[in-house]
């Protein structure tokens, strides 16, 4: 349990120094050599799930806008919030430094990340 916690952290650290340096203003960036994805921020109160459905299992909550590396994403159910609807959902890593906790392998609603565009121009499907 120990060397799972110490590489999860490693790992963490590692993605969220590289997510902080590349300082997202609404466009999908490519994330730097060693990492994956596209660095992206999602706003606060959104909902990380495990399926790309409101349904499905929630992982957590981000306490604020939280930054994250999108992998993927995919049209999943579509969803009207505040005045946006989209069926585009990304898959990827959610880091919530308030709680001190990383999100891997969550889905997030588009209406959610901050890309400017859904699907945004560069993430490939998943």
């Amino acid at each position: 349990m120990a060397k799972r916690s110490t590489r999860l952290a490693a790992t963490g650290l590692a993605l969220g120094t590289a997510l902080s340096l590349l300082g997202t203003a609404g466009t999908a960036e490519a994330a730097p050599s060693g990492t994956s994805g596209y660095a992206a921020t999602v706003q606060a109160n959104s909902n990380l799930r495990d399926a790309p459905r409101t349904n499905s299992r929630i992982w957590g909550t981000t306490t604020k806008v939280t930054e994250a590396g999108v992998a993927c994403y995919t049209r999943g159910q579509r969803v009207t919030a505040g005045g946006y609807t989209t069926d585009v959902w990304y898959f990827g890593t959610v880091i919530d430094y308030d709680i001190g906790h990383i999100y891997s392998n969550v889905w997030m609603w588009g209406g959610n990340v901050n890309v400017g565009a859904d699907p945004a121009p560069g993430i490939p499907g998943c």
